[in-house]
């Protein structure tokens, strides 16, 4: 891996832009805070916790599926893809160095769900390192997807509605933001199929407010590592 690339192009189109546009890190804010407020005062604060556990997922999920966007944006708006392609830059390089940049604009997002669990008195120490790994996890399954994604499509605009289509089957069916007990078993494993799924029932029982399914580790490690072999040796790089 060419750290320098990763790191250079990460902190130029994501940390450093924070400066310059730090209105786009207030909007992302939005999503996952308001469905925290929604859940909150529907349940008069009995799901509360289960948000807050799973807002911490729908945010990192969201940076992944938005990396399709700027990957987009830079394929098709800039052409700055094809600058890199002609160097020695490799695909995974590549696609690291727009992840990471992406994971600048949540981590605002990220503290404030951490000092919420701190508030609400759901954060262990436990918790909080099992949940680093989790998103992690998360994080770069959906990158790798979307950057499958964007190398198959032929317009940006095709790009948005991909995105905001995994949005809903990602961060709003899986149950990030409510007991996943609330599923009946087949209909659970039918939509572990997406990474957000494995990493919200982990979340609960890491937080101590669902059952434990450890299971749902195997599957979510699995479904990453398939994912990133997928973008690895299938993404089409050269376009001809």
């Amino acid at each position: 891996m060419n750290r320098k690339f990763v790191m250079a192009h990460a902190w130029l189109t994501g940390g450093a832009a924070l400066r310059s546009n730090w209105l786009y890190m207030v909007t992302g804010m939005g999503f996952p805070l308001s469905l925290l407020f929604i859940v909150g005062v529907l349940s008069e604060g009995s799901l509360l916790p289960y948000a807050l556990a799973g807002g911490l997922i729908s945010i990192v999920a969201s940076n992944g599926i938005y990396t399709m966007a700027d990957l987009g944006m830079f394929k098709f708006e800039y052409m700055f893809k094809d600058l890199i392609v002609t160097t020695r830059t490799s695909p995974m390089d590549y696609m690291f160095g727009v992840m990471l940049a992406d994971f600048f604009w949540s981590i605002p997002s990220i503290v404030l769900y951490f000092v919420l669990d701190i508030v609400f008195h759901i954060l262990t120490p436990y918790a909080f390192v099992m949940t680093i790994i989790v998103a992690a996890l998360v994080l770069l399954a959906t990158a790798s997807l979307g950057f499958v994604l964007t190398s198959l499509v032929r317009h940006q605009r095709f790009v948005w509605a991909i995105t905001a289509m995994l949005s809903l089957t990602m961060m709003v069916f899986p149950p990030t933001f409510y007991p996943y007990t609330y599923l009946p078993r087949d209909v659970l494993w039918a939509i572990a199929i997406s990474p957000t799924t494995p990493a919200a029932v982990l979340e609960q029982g890491f937080f101590g407010i669902g059952p434990m399914m450890w299971s749902m580790l195997g599957v979510l490690v699995a479904e990453t590592v398939i994912l990133f072999l997928i973008a690895k040796y299938l993404t089409v790089w050269r376009e001809r």
